[in-house]
């Protein structure tokens, strides 16, 4: 991977075969990024997108095992027991321009993924939440919180 600094904005390139996430973290913990946001494009020639069943509280894999464009990834940085979180949802367009989107877990560039990051000033932490078990972001103030209604369930 190579990358070059601009303020508190970072552009990164990933090699072909390069993993997004395992560079990403290690690119975070060397620059010491304690929270921020980022956006990236190019391709993958593997990646693995998941579903979080709500209902289940777990996640559902879906494995592209083709090469695939990267039409949008998103994603930000936050702080999980003394390690880098990173969140990161991604939609990718086959030859055929079907398109698969999802909360990405892994992909692998090819041939090449350019990522533009943003590095906030603080850093931001996450939590266990008990009631979904994601680790949700911790933040210290609260608005009048308006929460949907429980469904009913049929008789």
């Amino acid at each position: 991977m190579r990358y070059e600094q601009f303020g508190n904005q970072y552009v990164l390139r990933l090699e072909p075969g390069e993993e997004v996430r395992s560079k990403l973290t290690e690119f975070i913990e060397q620059e010491n990024i304690g929270g921020g946001y980022f956006i990236a494009f190019g391709a993958f020639c593997r990646a693995r997108l998941r579903y979080f069943d709500v209902a289940a509280k777990e996640y559902r894999n879906h494995e592209i095992d083709q090469q695939v464009e990267v039409v949008s990834l998103l994603g930000n940085i936050a702080w999980v027991d003394g390690k880098p979180k990173i969140h990161m949802h991604v939609a990718v367009s086959d030859g055929q321009t079907r398109t698969y989107s999802g909360d990405m877990e892994e992909g692998y560039a090819r041939p090449t993924l350019e990522l533009f990051l943003t590095k906030l000033p603080g850093e931001i932490r996450r939590e266990k939440d008990p009631e979904s078990g994601l680790d949700l972001l911790s933040l210290p103030h609260e608005m009048g919180v308006r929460r949907l209604p429980k469904r009913r369930k049929a008789a």
